[in-house]
Parts: structure tokens; C-alpha cells; sequence
């Protein structure tokens, strides 16, 4: 669970979603770079995510779903990928991104190669970085059911490039 809950949170950090909805992950965000954030301050953000995800906001709902993943000490998957699948189906690159990433190798979900990679795919057209470098992989190593194609792999290394100089030009870098 630990390892888990980590791997979401690396995730999380290191994906850079270029456009912030709301307050909730602007809060949330330095929390989860504290070891140990908090109670007070987790349940504060918890409330001010809950409000925004109600109000419709999907990535805010994608912010809740990691309480339920681990983050303040709850470990309930169950509440948090019903969560995670409709700000995915919203357009959320890192729920996208987590989706992709449990069908492939997750405890979470069932291993379903072609769910990953689609899944992959809409988060890497949404400028995701991580999902980007998979794919540059995975066509270059023949990976995920993908025929190896260094054309195509040479293609997402280029995209996820673009987007890590994006996130270092935000990060004023």
C-alpha cells in the first residue's frame, strides 16, 4: 500500500498539468511535498476539494480521489477509482495517466494492454510528460501490444521534450 500510495504521489508531482482548476490543487500541492502533512491541514483541503469537485470541477475530483488512495492515512480504492475514471473521462491527463498506469501494471485495476494504452494516448494528446515517455517506450521496445516503431517512439520523445520544457519554463527554470 505504501508503494502504492507513493507511486500516486510521484505521479501526481511529477506530471506538471499545465492549467490549475480551482484552489484545490493549488492547495493541495505543497502538502504533498511535506512528509508528513498535517491532519489539520490535509482535512482543510479535503473540504475545499469536496466543494469544488461538487461544484463540477474534475480535477478536483481527481484531488479527492488521492485522499482515498493513501493520502492522510485512508486507504480506500474502491471510493477513489469510480472518482478517478470520471475526471478521466472528463479530460484530466494525470487521472488519465493513472489509469493507464494501473491497467499496466497496477494493483488496482486488471492488466488490460489496450486499456492502457489508450488511456496513454488520451493523457500524451493532453501534453501529460509521463504518458508520453511510456509511449516513446513502449513503440521503441515493441511494448503494451504496440509494434516497435522507432518512428513513432522518436515522435513521443519529441512530445515529451516539448513538455518538459514547458514545465521548467512554469517552474520559472
Amino acid at each position: 500500500m505504501r508503494a502504492l500510495m507513493t507511486a500516486t504521489l510521484a505521479l501526481l508531482l511529477g506530471a506538471g498539468q499545465s492549467a490549475w482548476s480551482g484552489e484545490c490543487r493549488q492547495a493541495l500541492r505543497p502538502l504533498l511535498l511535506t512528509p508528513t502533512p498535517p491532519a489539520a491541514a490535509l482535512a482543510e483541503v479535503r473540504v475545499l476539494c469536496r466543494s469544488e469537485a461538487d461544484a463540477g470541477d474534475a480535477d478536483a475530483l481527481y484531488q479527492l480521489a488521492l485522499f482515498h488512495l493513501g493520502l492522510g492515512g485512508e486507504w480506500q480504492p474502491e471510493a477513489a477509482i469510480p472518482m478517478i475514471r470520471e475526471a478521466a473521462a472528463a479530460g484530466v491527463p494525470e487521472a488519465q495517466y493513472w489509469l493507464a498506469w494501473q491497467h499496466e501494471s497496477g494493483e488496482l485495476l486488471a492488466h488490460d494492454d489496450v486499456a492502457a494504452v489508450d488511456w496513454y494516448r488520451r493523457a500524451a494528446n493532453a501534453n501529460h510528460r509521463l504518458a508520453n515517455a511510456r509511449l516513446a517506450q513502449a513503440h521503441a521496445k515493441g511494448e503494451l501490444g504496440l509494434a516497435a516503431d522507432a518512428l513513432q517512439a522518436a515522435e513521443f520523445r519529441a512530445r515529451e521534450a516539448r513538455c518538459l520544457r514547458r514545465e521548467q519554463e512554469s517552474a520559472g527554470r
